[in-house]
């Protein structure tokens, strides 16, 4: 019995890198990291209707870039991070994302904001003792970027 030497076919295939996630996969961590309970409160924070909210989640409708430029500071993203993710088809930048603002970001827009719930006093009070801690950091900061 004469035996035929083995022959060994691999057959190698890179990964298929996993398409990002939807728009409403996108929308529905934001509001969460951003801390709110539900889409409609979400919706409430934003003057938007709770359905609106709903369908985009739902990826039945994407919002327009007006919604997009009213809902960007409320989530602390960029605008260009939340056109990137609503409309991923018709953009040909391929440059990174910026990156994600910190969720405190977006709540502390919400607190200072004029139309804030939070009395005056205390918003001007919140803000002058974030100036004082903030400061050294500053320094550090524009150091960093002139290097």
């Amino acid at each position: 019995m004469v035996r035929q030497p083995m022959r060994c076919t691999y057959a190698f295939q890179m990964p298929t890198p996993a398409p990002p996630p939807g728009f409403g996969t996108y929308l529905k961590e934001a509001i969460q990291a951003a801390g709110f309970p539900t889409p409609t409160h979400f919706a409430r924070a934003v003057g938007t209707d709770p359905s609106v909210v709903l369908r985009w989640l739902s990826e039945e409708q994407r919002p327009t870039i007006r919604s997009i430029d009213r809902i960007a500071p409320v989530l602390g993203k960029s605008i260009q991070d939340l056109v990137r993710a609503a409309y991923p088809d018709r953009l040909t930048d391929h440059r990174p994302a910026t990156p994600a603002m910190h969720p405190l970001v977006g709540e502390l827009a919400r607190i200072l904001a004029d139309d804030s719930p939070v009395p005056a006093a205390d918003r001007e009070a919140l803000a002058t003792v974030l100036d004082r801690m903030l400061a050294p950091y500053r320094k550090v900061l524009r150091r960093r970027r002139s290097a």
